[in-house]
Formats: C-alpha cells, sequence, structure tokens
C-alpha cells in the first residue's frame, strides 16, 4: 500500500515487542513519527536502538498503562513535544501466563489463579485502555481529529475456558471502544477495533502452549501491520466503529468495496 505518513504522528503502547513493535514499524516505514511506549527496561532500549538505527523518527516514552500518573507524563511530554496527535494504538496487553503461573502448575481455572494476576491482567488490557485514551484523547479533541485504534482478541476467546480474567477484559475494552466510537464522532474522532484472528507468535501465547499453538499454526506478529497502514490512511478517513480481523483484512475490504490500488 502506498501510503506517505510524514507529519503523521502516531502513539503505540506497548510498542517494545510483539505486534506493537511491528506496527510502530511499519509506520516509521512510510514516513511517520511514531512514540512506543511500555515499561522501561531493556526490552524497551532494544526496541528503540532497533528502530532508531534504521532512521526512523521515532521515540521511546518509559510508561506504565497501570499508573495514572506514569500515563499523565507521557501525555504531558507529547503535547509539549508534538502538540498534536493523529493515532492512539492502544496495545499494551499481557496474557493469561501469570494467571497460570499463580494456579501453581494447575489448569488456570478462575478459582485457583491468584486475585493479584487477575487485577493485573484487567489493569492492563482493560483500565490501560481507558487511563491512556483518558490522557491522550482531549489532544485529539482540541485539535478536532483523531484516530482511536484498540487492539483486541476473539470472540471466542472472551469466554473459552481458562480465559478468565483475559477474555472478559477484552470484551469490556471492545464494549468501551463501541462507546468511545459514539463519543468522539462529534469531534471528528475515529475508533476501531484491530485483532489477529488467531494464536500469534508474540509472548501472548504462554510457553506452555507454545509447543501446540506452533503445531496448530501461529499467526505472524505482523499480522496486524496492513490493518493498521490503512487505518492510517486517508482511505480510513472518518471510518469508525468497524471492527476489523488482521486474517481476514483482504476479504473484509472486498466485502465493504476498498480498493487499496
Amino acid at each position: 500500500m502506498q501510503n506517505d505518513l510524514k507529519g503523521f504522528h502516531a502513539f503505540v503502547t506497548g510498542g517494545s515487542s510483539g505486534f506493537g513493535f511491528e506496527m510502530s514499524k511499519i509506520l516509521l516505514s512510510h514516513g511517520a513519527t511514531v512514540a512506543i511506549a511500555a515499561r522501561g527496561g531493556p526490552k524497551l532500549d532494544n526496541a528503540y536502538n532497533n528502530l532508531k538505527s534504521e532512521g526512523y523518527d521515532v521515540h521511546a516514552l518509559d510508561m506504565d498503562v497501570r499508573s495514572e500518573q506514569s500515563v499523565a507524563s507521557a501525555a504531558a511530554w507529547v503535547e509539549t513535544n508534538w502538540e498534536k496527535l493523529d493515532m492512539l494504538v492502544n496495545n499494551a496487553g499481557i496474557g493469561m501466563g501469570g494467571a497460570m503461573k499463580s494456579a501453581g502448575g494447575k489448569p488456570a481455572l478462575f478459582f485457583n489463579i491468584s486475585p493479584e494476576a487477575f487485577r493485573d491482567i484487567v489493569e492492563t488490557n482493560f483500565i490501560g485502555y481507558f487511563l491512556v485514551s483518558h490522557a491522550l484523547v482531549p489532544l485529539m479533541v482540541k485539535n478536532g481529529n483523531g484516530r482511536v485504534v484498540n487492539v483486541s482478541t476473539s470472540i471466542r476467546t472472551m469466554t473459552a475456558r481458562g480465559q478468565l480474567p483475559y477474555g472478559p477484559a477484552r470484551a469490556g475494552a471492545e464494549a468501551m471502544s463501541a462507546i468511545m466510537a459514539e463519543e468522539l464522532k462529534e469531534f471528528g474522532i475515529t475508533v476501531n477495533v484491530l485483532l489477529p484472528g488467531g494464536a500469534s507468535n508474540t509472548g501472548f501465547v504462554p510457553e506452555e502452549e507454545r509447543e501446540s499453538a506452533a503445531a496448530r499454526g501461529l499467526l505472524p506478529a505482523t499480522i496486524l501491520n496492513e490493518p493498521i497502514l490503512f487505518l492510517a490512511s486517508e482511505k480510513a478517513a472518518g471510518m469508525t466503529g468497524e471492527r476489523i480481523i488482521g486474517k481476514e483484512f483482504h476479504q473484509w475490504l472486498v466485502e465493504k468495496g476498498i480498493s487499496l490500488s
């Protein structure tokens, strides 16, 4: 897809690895300026150095989506240094790995995972989406435009055995996305949901399940690249309230009558 994103500013949470890193890289490769936000440490440093070494206009922000103060500091940086924000990608999340460990090697059923692990997943995958949007969307409102993309999971996962609280947290984030889309229409801001469409080769697949998942066939971490590039393009201007599945993206384009050429 030909897409000149020079002057386009995007903020990607969970940008140090997985989907977040790959989406950041594809936006950067088309000329965008991107802030990758994640908890500080070697992973964020390595991601930043990797992208910077390719000459991209990338910035790394040490941010914990669970912390109001941390998110507020990142939002202040954006307003001070950019003065505008064209796209917010809420992608930071954690899977069921921590909950499975807290169950002591047993199946991660709701009654044997720790409340701490439960809370961590909900605060990251649901409340974190609210906190980041709450802090950054006002800048979009101020400028009268912007695009919010919330990364989600399959509907089956939302109610699957062994997926509490990950599935319900994602379900809550999708419900929140629908409300945000309606509330932000009058301000010229779009809100869309993006998901891979299956287990993917990222840290979301717990180590204990990676071998069996690989046998079933994992989607690549780049599965969201084409959709995010489309959502940043003029072709997606004004499009809101959509639920786009990476694996089915080209079929979705046909159904919508959209050509990328």
